[in-house]
């Protein structure tokens, strides 16, 4: 009986440590396993976070464009109506001297409304 019980000693406690060592194992791979989803998460949630920051970054240069080029387009309006309403003031015909008159073409030809001006043409 002894043999059995000595027998039986040794097979429990093999036993034992062999679902010990499972259960260790299975924590293991448990925990490295959330590791790496957590991980794939967090790369994702980023991914996703700098897409959406680039999306808004380019939102936000379109528009930067787009306003400064109706702000010229203003602007140029501005400097054709001025220019409509000197033309047309009473005493627009009267002759200007010549240096008054081009230092007036001369300012209006630095604006872009007015660079396709013949006036404007730089001599060759």
């Amino acid at each position: 009986m002894t043999g059995i019980r000595s027998w039986l000693g040794r097979s429990a406690a093999t036993l034992v440590f062999a679902i010990g060592l499972i259960a260790l194992i299975a924590t293991v791979v448990s925990i490295r396993s959330c590791g790496t989803a957590r991980t794939a998460e967090t790369e994702t949630t980023l991914a996703i976070g700098q897409a959406g920051a680039a999306a808004e970054s380019g939102a936000d240069a379109v528009n930067t464009v787009g306003n400064r080029a109706q702000a010229e387009e203003q602007s140029d309006a501005i400097s054709r109506e001025n220019d409509a309403a000197i033309r047309n003031a009473e005493g627009a015909t009267v002759v200007v001297p010549a240096a008054v008159s081009g230092a007036g073409i001369s300012a209006l030809c630095r604006r872009a409304a007015y660079q396709g001006d013949p006036r404007c043409a730089q001599p060759q």
